[in-house]
């Protein structure tokens, strides 16, 4: 009896201190959760109790929908556009996370995971906007701002007012959280290299990464190039393998190394905040996104990435040797990474490399053509809003075709009235100041309208090509008859550029594309790889392997 009456006062006290917490939260809270006290739940034995988890969530909720009394339909409407789905979860990743004592995240994805939806289109723009907001300092002028779809900084990494600072020269982005649906996304920054390194202080290592990352072997890319490693074996198309491992995974300035405390940030408020992990990216900073996804086991969404599928091997993230491509295809091809790109893109497509590229001609050993996970690829034929001139067939193999790369967002960068006139660049990142080139400058107008008629495909003349139909379909506008002239070709470094992309998203109005994989992909075909030194020796002895 006596136990009883002590058992009955404890639960009194404890329910009337509940109380008081609650009312005098409620007060400090204008009244937004009045009603917490409703939600204690009595347990035999125990008396009346509250889960704390519970009670953090209902604060959030209460908190979210006091908020929205206050917003338009309109408003309401904006911070429900971004969506996901649930797809089963990549046997891999259970398999990781099993091994590797992460039972949080198995039992949370143990049947499911939830992924951004490919096949929104407000989902992959929102996606694309963060994207392009990683090449600028956060809320600087051309800033896209995303509060209205319920988006917010969390954490910029890579920033600094000093362009002399060592953090301003290495890997960029942000880390945008979404409270409402407890959502993280990790948007990395891509190449800021433009022709002859103008793109602000991180052009040096932007391109050192993309020749690391995207070349075939430390950018040899033929006899005239200087490697930027020391794996080549001084035969021309024979790599040591085990030295390209090495140095893949811990080269200087490594932008995926850099990226490794932001991994672990976000794994953790993953596990303890129970949010959901995304990744995205344009071109570098897309496949730079891939890899951390692969990392962590995680979602991502890229746009224009060149192929990153060849580096993941390299550097441990997929676990299949580089024969076993049926295997790596029954593996990997399902994991939720989702890369959308345009048939207008030589660096997506794989296209831009060799002596007729431009990206020859500015530096870059862009070697690689395969993905891991699934594609979208954009027709621009197909496009009904703004269709590319079918009657202009690609032409793969002119240097006119591509224009240098330069992905930054804003802006125009110089360029050469003659650009393949030009020695290959030295790409050693200790003597890379360009001596043997001359001084590159604005073209005057006149000398653009000469590129209008002679070159098919430059920024330059695209711009001027927009800006002629405009006129001309203004001094036009009373003849029926008048079209504009037709657009340029489609392959063409132009459709790489971040603003390209978003204008193509936002304004698509042809078939969704469908999704599909690179089954059969193979990178660096006309390369040996050899586990050991490349001796004659060796080679000689069948030590060889192909990619």
């Amino acid at each position: 009896m006596f136990n009883k009456k002590i058992y009955n006062v404890l639960t009194i006290y404890i329910l009337t201190l509940l109380c008081a917490i609650a009312i005098v939260y409620a007060d400090n809270q204008d009244d937004d959760i009045n009603n917490i006290i409703t939600n204690l739940e009595y347990i035999p034995k125990k008396g009346y109790m509250i889960n704390m988890k519970d009670l953090r969530n209902y604060n959030l909720d209460s908190i979210i929908k006091e908020n929205d009394k206050s917003k338009t339909k309109e408003q309401l409407e904006k911070l429900s556009l971004f969506s996901t789905q649930s797809i089963k979860t990549p046997d891999i990743w259970l398999d990781e996370w099993n091994k590797t004592g992460k039972k949080v995240l198995y039992e949370r994805y143990k049947n499911e995971m939830t992924v951004p939806n490919p096949k929104s289109n407000e989902t992959v723009y929102q996606l694309l906007i963060m994207s392009r907001n990683a090449y600028v300092p956060p809320y600087a002028d051309d800033w896209v701002d995303l509060t209205e779809y319920g988006w917010d900084i969390l954490i910029p990494f890579g920033w600094s007012d000093d362009s002399n600072d060592r953090i301003a020269k290495m890997v960029r982005g942000y880390i945008f959280e979404n409270v409402r649906n407890n959502i993280l996304v990790v948007s990395i920054k891509g190449t800021s290299a433009g022709l002859f390194g103008i793109g602000g202080p991180t052009a040096e290592n932007d391109r050192y990464n993309d020749n690391m990352m995207f070349s075939c072997c430390c950018a040899v890319v033929d006899r005239i190039w200087k490697g930027i490693c020391g794996c080549h074996s001084g035969i021309f198309n024979v790599c040591e393998l085990g030295c390209l491992r090495d140095e893949s995974r811990n080269y200087k300035n490594s932008y995926f190394v850099q990226l490794q405390p932001i991994l672990e940030f976000v794994e953790k408020y993953r596990i303890e905040k129970n949010y959901e992990v995304f990744f995205t990216g344009h071109s570098l900073g897309g496949s730079l996104a891939s890899l951390s996804g692969l990392s962590e086991m995680a979602p991502v969404m890229t746009y224009e990435a060149p192929g990153e599928a060849q580096f993941a091997r390299r550097i441990g993230l997929i676990k299949t040797e580089l024969h076993e491509v049926e295997k790596y295809k029954e593996i990997y091809n399902n994991v939720p990474i989702y890369h959308f790109g345009n048939n207008g893109d030589p660096i997506f497509l794989g296209k831009c490399t060799g002596i007729t590229s431009s990206c020859y001609y500015s530096g870059f050993a862009m070697e690689t053509k395969c993905h891991v996970g699934k594609l979208y690829m954009f027709d621009l034929d197909k496009n009904i809003s703004n269709p590319d001139d079918p009657d202009n067939p690609d032409d793969d193999d002119d240097p006119i075709d591509d224009d240098p790369i330069d992905d930054e967002p804003v802006g125009d960068n110089p360029i050469d009235d003659n650009p393949i006139d030009k020695n290959p660049i030295n790409n050693d990142p200790e003597n890379n100041n360009f001596e043997n080139t001359k001084s590159y400058k604005y073209i005057p107008t006149k000398q653009k309208q000469r590129i209008f008629l002679n070159n098919k495909s430059s920024i330059y003349e695209h711009q001027l090509y927009m800006k002629r139909s405009q006129m001309m379909k203004e001094e036009n506008e009373m003849d029926p008859s008048f079209t504009p002239p037709s657009n340029p070709s489609k392959l063409n470094m132009l459709h790489h550029r971040v603003d390209y992309v978003i204008d193509l998203v936002k304004k698509w109005e042809g078939v969704w594309p469908t999704e599909f994989y690179q089954d059969e992909c193979r990178d660096c075909e006309n390369w040996n790889f050899l586990e050991g030194d490349a001796s004659e020796e060796n080679i000689d002895e069948g030590r060889i392997q192909q990619p």
